[in-house]
């Protein structure tokens, strides 16, 4: 247990231990007699004779004798009549006092030291109460309690001499009521620790090292200890009640006099009587140690202490009420205005509560706040002193630091240095509080930031003489404040963001809708437009037949009278031709052949196809088209086609208006627009009905009379616009006319160009016709037999393979439909076998990717059903390199 001190550990315990090594010795003397008092067999004499050796020792041990405290009358000479005066208990004590405080401050002038003097005062007032409660709990160590109790403390002397300059604040730290010793110490070594130490190095009893280590140990601990705890306990308990009594420190957190009292088996009466002693026990004993003070004076003395304890608790009480007052009153202030910011709508009103609430209710009559809106590049401000607000502004650069004017709104003069460091005040992360305060006198500083990051700052100066250290109630309250402040401004660029954000949800919701409107309308029209293939697909091959055998009777027919009836029929055949052909073309359009193309010759062209029919209705056609106009990339025929469409449709609104105020007029203008050119056509007409403006592009759509048109312009000009990667817009009043814009890209690829068919001389005159349709190839057979060809026919692609793979034929005639295989299939399986072979091929209804890919095969040319059969043999011939008309060889 009497290990030697750990001094490894810390500069601070190092020092102190060579401290202690460096102490002079005690008195040998000093030690003798206090190892022969304490024994069972001391003899007076003896002890006498032992003093006389050291002649300082007498000397103290007389005066000690000839003290009134002892009871003896008259004059004590003798060193024999002085021990037995005193007796050995307290010729005991006389010794350790001479070993502790003589040896320890040797050679130091400390003999007034007022902190030195306290600290043996309670010592002794310790030592008597030990001796108090040991003749309750432990009689038979009543002098070993005193003698405990007088060196329980001996660490803080050792600390008081080894380091006073730190030490002797610790101890007035204390004695005020700051916080326990023990408490102040830490993280150096314990005066506990240190007692323990010195009394190790001396080589003192085992009970006495324990008290000075272990008795401010918990009472839980010491009772851990068994007998050996036992005089620390009682040691401590006798401390608790020194302190409690002389009111000159704090009790420890955790100390428990109850506790310890019943660990040593002492009713809560003999406490009680035990305290109410300790003074008149101290007062008895303080001759002997050097120390004046009667009983009354050591109450007086506690009492003082008591009272300053006392007058400095209501010092700090009246400071913290004045604290508290002050904190009611800026977080009264505080609510309010926090409900106004949250009824705030603009960020002005945010800072006009803030410039009024600071010089009103906060104390601070100079301050300024302002905002940043980063996305108008705009600082705003408002400035107030003495109640007069005065609001600033000022732009930011693109650094967003501030640019100032001289306006009546630029910031004043004394704001703009703290205003232009700003940026430099942007944490650069988000701290864990919202807001913080900073100081640039005479300015208190709270930036206003949000999750978004910094909105602005509000600054103020108080108005009273404080330190611009605010007390940490009325910090939190202004930081309370700010964070209020910037939950508003926040608030406030939120709802901003979110009103942008639904304007542009808006915007895009019509967008969207009228991009769904299109859509179903191409669905729409790509649902009609199968519907009319498939139809005209039905009726061509019927409808060539009839018109191929009408051809065929009129050639037969004997007089004019017949052939003119049959002319007749056929003219009608072609009438529904050419509506099956629009049909076609506008649910399968052909590609364009594209090429560079100047748009107003486009537009001159179809103006002219109409200017005569216009001025015969006295219909004004007027011209603005854009000189210099850049070339679009287009298909001249097809883009006509739609200009035509669209002339004849002004046209007809014009000349269709009941009662004309004013001339008719059709307007044609060209120009540039973005990344296009427009055509637009606007006249004056009867104008298009609302309700008729969502079918206008509808096939057989149409609100003129039977016999003025088909339905299909509009149809069929959409498809030809879209397959150029444009757009047609319309605008229509009823009654007051129609603008038709046709918009064209500057620049549109050009695609792929048809070749030519592979052309070869053919070796035979034969013919072979591939057709599933009998009296087609019936008709066809009469036609080239009639013109001197050879004929064999196929009712299939199969059929036509094998006789492809046994003959070889000058021409072939192929329809692209055919059940088994097509006649596309067929070309692709004989085209070695088919070689330089000419190859017409007969269609109803192939689309545009079907005809281009028959001519990538080599095919001399593509003829829709029905067909003039004089145009066809004509074809023939063209193939075969022979006349037109002539007979085959």
């Amino acid at each position: 247990m009497h290990t030697e001190p750990d001094a490894g550990a810390q500069p601070e315990a190092r020092e102190i231990v060579r401290h202690i090594e460096q102490l002079p010795a005690p008195p040998a003397v000093a030690g003798k007699v206090l190892s022969m008092v304490a024994g069972q067999d001391a003899d007076f004499n003896d002890a006498a004779r032992l003093i006389e050796t050291d002649a300082s020792l007498a000397l103290k041990v007389l005066r000690m004798a000839n003290t009134l405290a002892y009871g003896y009358r008259g004059k004590v000479e003798s060193l024999d009549q002085a021990v037995r005066t005193l007796g050995f208990e307290t010729l005991r004590n006389a010794l350790l006092s001479v070993l502790i405080r003589d040896s320890l401050f040797a050679g130091h002038a400390r003999g007034g030291d007022p902190l030195l003097t306290h600290l043996w005062k309670h010592s002794l007032t310790c030592a008597v109460t030990a001796q108090m409660l040991a003749e309750t709990a432990m009689p038979e160590a009543k002098g070993a309690a005193f003698t405990a109790g007088l060196v329980h403390d001996c660490g803080q002397m050792v600390l008081l001499a080894a380091r006073p300059a730190h030490y002797e604040p610790l101890v007035r730290r204390c004695r005020a009521g700051e916080a326990p010793l023990l408490a102040l110490e830490a993280p150096g070594p314990e005066h506990t620790l240190v007692g323990k130490w010195l009394l190790v190095q001396w080589d003192m009893p085992r009970a006495l090292v324990d008290v000075a280590w272990l008795h401010h140990q918990s009472p839980e601990a010491l009772a851990g200890l068994g007998r050996e705890g036992r005089l620390p306990a009682l040691v401590g308990l006798a401390d608790l009640l020194a302190h409690e009594v002389m009111c000159d420190a704090p009790v420890a957190a955790g100390a428990d006099p109850e506790a310890l009292a019943g660990l040593l088996g002492i009713p809560g009466a003999a406490l009680e009587q035990v305290k109410a002693r300790i003074g008149e026990a101290y007062a008895q004993r303080a001759a002997a140690f050097d120390l004046d003070g009667d009983a009354a004076g050591f109450y007086f003395e506690a009492l003082q202490r008591a009272n300053a304890r006392l007058a400095g608790i209501n010092a700090d009480l009246d400071d913290q009420r004045r604290r508290l007052r002050r904190a009611n009153r800026v977080l009264t202030a505080v609510t309010a205005a926090g409900q106004e910011m949250a009824r705030a709508q603009a960020p002005g009103a945010v800072l006009d509560t803030l410039a009024r609430v600071f010089p009103a209710r906060l104390g601070a009559p100079r301050g300024f706040a302002y905002h940043v809106d980063s996305g108008a590049g705009t600082l705003n401000g408002l400035a107030w002193d003495e109640g007069a607000a005065r609001p600033f502004r000022c732009g930011l650069d693109k650094n967003l630091a501030p640019v100032f004017g001289h306006g009546p709104d630029a910031p004043p003069q004394e704001l703009r240095p703290v205003l232009t460091g700003y940026l430099t005040r942007i944490p650069a992360e988000m701290p864990d509080e919202a807001s913080h305060m900073l100081c640039a006198p005479p300015w208190l500083i709270l930036p206003l930031l949000a999750e978004g990051g910094f909105l602005g700052e509000v600054a103020f100066a108080p108005g009273d003489a404080r330190s611009v250290r605010l007390p940490a109630e009325e910090r939190a309250g202004f930081i309370q404040l700010a964070d209020l402040a910037s939950a508003a401004l926040n608030r406030l660029e939120l709802h901003e963001r979110l009103e942008e954000r639904a304007e542009r949800l808006s915007s895009a919701l019509g967008r969207l809708r009228r991009m769904n409107h299109k859509l179903l309308q191409a669905e729409r029209l790509a649902a009609v437009g199968q519907l009319a293939a498939g139809a005209a697909h039905e009726i061509n091959n019927p409808l060539a037949i009839i018109y191929a055998r009408a051809q065929l009777l009129e050639l037969r027919a004997p007089d004019e009278k017949t052939r003119a009836d049959f002319r007749q029929m056929m003219a009608q055949i072609e009438r529904i031709t050419t509506i099956l052909t629009n049909l076609m073309d506008f649910a399968r359009p052909a590609p364009p052949h594209m090429e560079p193309l100047a748009l107003n010759g486009v537009a001159e062209r179809a103006m002219a196809l109409v200017a005569g029919g216009l001025g015969k209705q006295e219909i004004d056609l007027v011209t603005e088209l854009a000189p210099d106009l850049p070339p679009v990339t287009a298909d001249g025929g097809q883009l006509e086609q739609v200009a035509l469409n669209l002339l004849i449709n002004a046209e007809h609104a014009v000349a269709d208006r009941a009662q004309p105020r004013e001339r008719g007029r059709i307007t044609v203008a060209t120009g540039v627009q973005g990344a296009h050119a427009f055509l637009t056509i606007s006249d004056n007409g009867v104008g298009i009905p609302v309700e008729n403006l969502d079918k206008i592009f509808d096939p057989f759509f149409t609100t003129k009379e039977q016999g003025r048109g088909t339905g299909l312009g509009l149809s069929t000009s959409y498809g030809i616009v879209q397959a150029h990667g444009g757009d047609i817009r319309f605008r229509s009043v009823p009654g007051s006319g129609t603008q038709v814009t046709v918009l064209l890209p500057l620049s549109c690829p050009a695609p792929q160009a048809a070749r030519a068919a592979a052309q070869g001389r053919p070796e035979r005159d034969t013919i072979l016709v591939v057709d599933d349709e009998r009296h087609i190839r019936d008709i066809l057979r009469e036609s080239l037999e009639a013109r001197g060809y050879a004929v064999r026919t196929a009712e299939d692609g199969e059929q036509g393979l094998v006789l492809l793979e046994r003959e070889r034929f000058s021409l072939l005639l192929v329809d692209i439909r055919m059940p088994l295989r097509d006649g596309l299939s067929l070309l692709e399986r004989a085209r070695e076998r088919i070689g330089a072979t000419p190859v017409i091929v007969l269609t109803g209804m192939a689309g545009p990717e079907e005809i281009d890919k028959a001519l990538r095969l080599g095919v001399f040319r593509c003829v829709r059903k029905p067909f003039q059969i004089d145009a066809l043999l004509d074809d023939i011939a063209a193939a075969l390199g022979r006349d037109p008309g002539g007979e085959a060889s």
